[in-house]
């Protein structure tokens, strides 16, 4: 497919993510939670103005990379690390209470999906638009540039931010998961300090803790 057809069907598509509710929230119970698009916007935003102060990043690539990195999503769905647990009937308290475990054969079915989604996805597209989205989405997923790396922790640091904003309106929300999560990961120093700063305005601390 070519042409406006072809923009026309991935531009419905892509508008999925504008409905698709970020599973992790679902699964605490938020109360209307946010889309795939939603915090799609925020990260390209924040990506954005956070590299333009930065000599050794590509603000422009740094976007482009938010924007790209759940694209596929439109077709797989949002998939979380904890999926197979509480298929298997794991209790969701404790569950959520954790740092997330990423399990090597989990995620690399859910990057194959998502390539094959991908594929289906730019197939919709002239060569080279397709080109550049796979590179993006590809460049996110390998983490090996600067951009890719940065774009990364502020993807956590992002999640964060929102599991607080939850948090401050639904108390009992359990999102200590969220918060590990991104503490193991965000070792940018301007990224950790942003982390912090807001871990310690929501007076958060790790389960077990004082």
């Amino acid at each position: 497919m070519s042409g406006s057809d072809g923009w026309l069907r991935f531009a419905r598509l892509v508008g999925r993510l504008k409905t698709l509710r970020r599973q992790g929230w679902i699964d605490r119970g938020v109360e209307e939670p946010e889309s795939v698009a939603d915090h799609s916007f925020r990260l390209a935003l924040l990506a954005w103005l956070l590299a333009r102060a930065r000599p050794d990043l590509d603000a422009e690539r740094a976007a482009i990379l938010a924007l790209a990195h759940d694209v596929a999503e439109a077709i797989t769905g949002d998939r979380t690390p904890f999926d197979a647990a509480l298929r298997a009937g794991a209790e969701r308290e404790r569950l959520f209470r954790q740092r997330p475990i990423y399990d090597p054969e989990s995620e690399a079915r859910k990057t194959a999906a998502e390539r094959a989604a991908l594929a289906e996805l730019t197939a919709l597209l002239p060569e080279s638009a397709g080109a550049a989205l796979v590179a993006a989405w590809e460049e996110y997923e390998a983490g090996k540039t600067a951009e890719a790396r940065f774009v990364r922790q502020l993807d956590k640091l992002e999640t964060v931010l929102q599991a607080f904003e939850y948090h401050a309106r639904q108390p009992g929300l359990i999102i200590d998961s969220f918060v590990l999560g991104a503490l193991d990961e965000v070792v940018d120093p301007v990224l950790r300090s942003l982390l912090e700063r807001a871990i310690a305005e929501a007076h958060w601390h790790p389960p077990g803790g004082d």
